[in-house]
């Protein structure tokens, strides 16, 4: 039944279901980021410099996570793990599994980023790190991954604002983002535009931070 009070009544009535949105929306964005940058970054120095043998594993996963919406994805994951761990009588948090798909998104999307910036180092930079003295590890250090990370830095950004919006699609898992509380509020009054122009400009400034800090962090590793 529809409630007729003013908007910024509702919201201030709604602001503990809101803030709970909102740290649900932010937890899974951050932990998809920092897991999905790591092991992407990790797999993209595997797939450019491994032996293909070891490769072929790491390109398969990256490309069919690629090549599939990020909804199946979700879908994918929640009930997989949902099914596998109910035989062993574990109940799976929706939220856990809603940062898992996320985090597996993230990944592919960081190793094909990882890897296009690696392979665009003109290989005789690692020649002539081998004849100075310095080993593999070093050479992927101080040479390398300095380069790298003002390559990836850009689109690492975009990717990182495009998980922060893909945290919408796990409201239909279930979990209380900020985008199901706002449809839950919305169906108990009659300020619908207001309340998607209020999550809209909540997931801007979210990404504009973002957006802000990697221009800093570039900034920084260019001087």
């Amino acid at each position: 039944m529809m409630v007729s009070i003013g908007f910024w009544e509702s919201l201030f009535a709604a602001k503990t279901a809101i803030f709970i949105g909102i740290t649900n929306s932010m937890l899974a964005a951050v932990c998809a980021i920092v897991i999905g940058s790591i092991c992407g970054v990790a797999m993209g120095f595997i797939m450019t410099y491994a032996r293909k043998y070891v490769v072929f594993p790491f390109r398969l996963f990256v490309d069919i996570v690629r090549g599939i919406p990020g909804l199946v994805v979700v879908f994918t994951i929640y009930y997989f793990l949902d099914v596998f761990l109910r035989s062993y009588g574990i109940k799976l948090p929706g939220l856990l599994a809603g940062i898992i798909a996320l985090s597996v998104t993230n990944t592919a999307q960081m190793a094909e980023l990882t890897r296009g910036a690696l392979q665009s180092i003109p290989r005789g930079q690692i020649e002539a790190g081998k004849a100075i003295g310095l080993r593999f590890g070093q050479i992927l250090y101080y040479i390398l991954l300095p380069q790298a990370l003002i390559q990836m830095l850009p689109p690492w950004v975009n990717t990182a604002t495009e998980t922060v919006k893909g945290t919408t699609l796990l409201m239909l898992i279930g979990i209380s983002e900020l985008l199901l509380v706002t449809q839950q509020l919305i169906a108990t009054n009659n300020h619908a535009l207001k309340y998607y122009c209020f999550i809209g400009l909540v997931y801007f400034v979210l990404n504009t931070i973002i957006e802000l800090a990697g221009k800093a962090a570039e900034k920084r590793l260019r001087f």
